[in-house]
């Protein structure tokens, strides 16, 4: 008898023309659902072959004609050496390697940057030659911009933490050696302990002052924000003049001339408020002319509350204004303050917080730092 095993054809037979183009539909169906392109070269490097879907990856319309040039042309410069080395590598019959890249293109007729993910491999016939080149394509461009977010954020926050851990430890240690400096005076000294004491509560006081804007800017990055407590209750007046009668305390030769006409209740955050301004005026002490006095206005009608800070003084360079509300950015500070580069950052955020602003304008000899902000919640 006759197995049925002898009458079946070869299983590796040459599949039929009808076949092939079957197989090569189910293959384009598949590849549609899944929002793949397909790209087919002829000879290697002859005709090309091109879906809407590539095309739209180069930014061509969907019935315009392609070639290699289109191909060639359109991937971006910056990465055109690298995705040809490797198609010239697939195409190789010595090498025969997978074609797999990833590249940015430029779009021919928007001019639009996107990213390609693409994938193929050679079809060689029985001398070796490479008479196809055959693959996929994909659209990565929302995951390498969500990636290159990613990335970017990464290195702010390193570019933070090292800018945090240097001036953290520099402006930290000061107060605290002087603390130490003041005690073993103290030790030989005891008749001046008043005055000492004095010195220390000072030190402790920018300690605490300087921890307090570490809070803070720990709160905000990790996505706490600004914790504000808004009410129209008491009157915020009162706040103002007690910081500034602070600062006077620590600046005694520091003029600062006020005019505060509050008309109307302000719905805030008394105490950041107040911080916001002991920030300002720290500011204007640090880079001001202290031979030119201060100047703080403070307004509220007509449903908005502003506070203004000016001093005299060299203008802010201009490369520098963009940069003054990012934390750890310091300038040329006066020899009689130090910080951390934060108070800016901070007032800014408070601003935010209670749905206003803070502008800046620097220029004919003043700088002035403007808070505006409703007076409602």
């Amino acid at each position: 008898m006759t197995s049925g095993l002898t009458r079946l054809e070869p299983f590796d037979r040459a599949l039929s023309a009808a076949e092939v183009l079957s197989a090569e539909e189910r293959l384009r169906l598949a590849t549609d659902a899944a929002e793949i392109g397909w790209w087919d070269v002829d000879d290697g490097v002859g005709r090309l072959s091109w879906p809407p879907r590539v095309k739209a990856m180069f930014g061509i319309s969907a019935d315009a004609p392609v070639c290699m040039d289109d191909f060639y042309n359109g991937v971006h410069a910056e990465d055109r050496e690298r995705v040809l080395a490797a198609y010239a590598a697939a195409a190789d019959p010595a090498r025969r390697a997978l074609y797999d890249v990833e590249y940015r293109t430029i779009g021919k007729e928007d001019g639009v940057l996107r990213w390609v993910a693409a994938k193929g491999r050679g079809v060689f016939d029985g001398t070796g030659g490479c008479r196809r080149m055959i693959g996929t394509a994909i659209d990565i461009t929302d995951r390498m911009l969500v990636q290159d977010e990613k990335i970017a954020r990464q290195r702010e926050d390193a570019e933070l933490r090292d800018q945090f851990i240097a001036v953290l430890g520099h402006d930290l240690k000061n107060p605290l050696a002087a603390i130490a400096a003041r005690a073993r005076y103290l030790a030989r000294h005891p008749e001046r302990a008043d005055e000492i004491a004095g010195q220390i509560e000072q030190s402790v006081s920018r300690m605490s002052a300087l921890i307090e804007n570490v809070l803070d800017f720990a709160r905000g990055r990790l996505g706490g924000g600004f914790v504000t407590t808004r009410d129209a209750a008491e009157p915020l007046e009162p706040v103002l003049h007690q910081v500034i009668d602070e600062l006077r305390s620590v600046h005694p030769h520091v003029d600062i001339a006020v005019d505060i006409d509050l008309r109307e209740p302000v719905a805030c955050d008394r105490q950041r408020i107040g911080q916001l301004l002991s920030n300002l005026l720290g500011n204007a002490c640090a880079y001001g002319d202290m031979t030119a006095p201060i100047h703080v206005h403070a307004r509220a009608e007509a449903g908005w509350f502003e506070l203004s800070v000016t001093n005299a003084g060299d203008p802010i360079e201009a490369g520098k204004v963009d940069r003054l509300f990012q934390p750890f950015f310091r300038g040329r500070v006066n020899a009689n303050r130090e910080g951390l580069g934060l108070g800016l950052y901070i007032s800014a955020e408070i601003a935010k917080a209670h749905g206003g602003t803070i502008t800046v304008s620097s220029e004919n000899g003043t700088t002035c730092f403007t808070l505006r902000m409703p007076t409602s919640c």
